[in-house]
């Protein structure tokens, strides 16, 4: 079997999300026996999952149930940017104990040249606590300095819409998702 060869962006971010997810424990509010060592975000090449139109997200809530990798002051603004996009994408948050879909979120900053790239994994566990889909994405920024310097607000919104993009994309495909004809009802007889 040929092996790929990882772009350099790739290897440093696999890096970082390696030690970052060595130093998690993911034991805390998501178990999964066949997640014990889970694999890094660029490790399989997959395609992006398509949104379907024409679908009511409200019955596959979620909830953040943690979000690492980033300095407090970039973790906040994210979870704040990131319920904002929910709002507009009509995902619909709840409390971890009633959602549908429990979502880790891991963010690492890397230097890149001319500038960092910061970059997002998801990992979206359904009501079994088996994981259900990883999305992951980036965007990439100009500038010198400390990567996690360079994350204007501007910046972390674009990864917070991107990671809302994919996360509504998924949800859109799940059992929950009812077409939107189907949730009106008629009392016309």
């Amino acid at each position: 079997m040929a092996k790929t060869k990882a772009r350099p962006s790739q290897r440093r971010f696999v890096g970082v999300a390696a030690a970052a997810l060595g130093c998690l424990g993911l034991a805390s509010c998501v178990e999964a026996a066949s997640d014990a060592a889970p694999e890094t975000a660029f490790a399989q090449e997959q395609a992006p999952i398509a949104k379907r139109d024409g679908v009511s997200l409200a019955a596959a809530t979620v909830a953040i149930v943690s979000l690492e990798g980033a300095p407090a002051v970039v973790g906040d603004d994210f979870r704040q940017s990131l319920a904002r996009q929910f709002a507009t994408h009509e995902i619909v948050a709840a409390d971890p104990k009633k959602a549908r879909y429990l979502l880790r979120v891991y963010l690492a900053a890397t230097s890149a040249e001319g500038g960092a790239n910061l970059e997002y994994v998801v990992d979206v566990y359904d009501s079994r606590r088996q994981r259900a889909a990883r999305l992951d994405d980036g965007v990439g920024v100009n500038g010198s300095g400390d990567a996690w310097s360079l994350m204007s607000t501007s910046v972390i919104e674009s990864v917070a819409g991107k990671c809302a993009d994919d996360i509504g994309a998924f949800l859109s495909n799940t059992p929950e998702a009812a077409p939107v004809a189907a949730q009106a009802l008629s009392y016309v007889q």
